[in-house]
């Protein structure tokens, strides 16, 4: 159980390093929660101050059908979006759905602009959903 979470602690932070490198959010925490005493899931925890944002990338594979989500939220309000989830059944044992993920936030104009600050919206749905 502890490796996935393990796997997603050791890849995800560089995999999204743009976020830090380019795009001026800082990687505040690496949360584990813990249920009944046993690791359940890992939060990436990224604020951007300037632009008034924080982004939660979440891996919640027990307990839950939650799996992979990535959350972004306009602090000083109650506004946000989930940008991408891929529930734990749909996930591949090599985590390539981590690459896919980020490749679709990344390279599609409508969440790279909520992403950067660029364009604040709240959108009605879930853009990148694997069910």
């Amino acid at each position: 159980m502890a490796d996935k979470l393990e796997n997603f602690k050791n890849v995800a932070p560089s995999l999204f390093k743009d976020l830090v490198g380019k795009y001026g959010y800082i990687l505040d925490e690496i949360k584990t929660n813990q249920l009944n005493n046993r690791d359940w899931s890992v939060h990436l925890i990224y604020t951007n101050k300037d632009k008034n944002l924080k982004i939660t990338i979440k891996q919640e594979p027990y307990y839950t059908d939650y799996g992979f989500s990535f959350f972004i939220y306009k602090l000083g309000t109650d506004e946000y979006n989930i940008l991408c989830n891929v529930e734990h059944h749909r996930q591949d044992a090599e985590d390539m759905f981590l690459l896919k993920a980020y490749n679709d936030l990344f390279t599609t104009k409508e969440t790279l602009d909520i992403i950067t600050g660029n364009e604040w919206k709240e959108l009605k749905k879930i853009p990148f959903l694997t069910v």
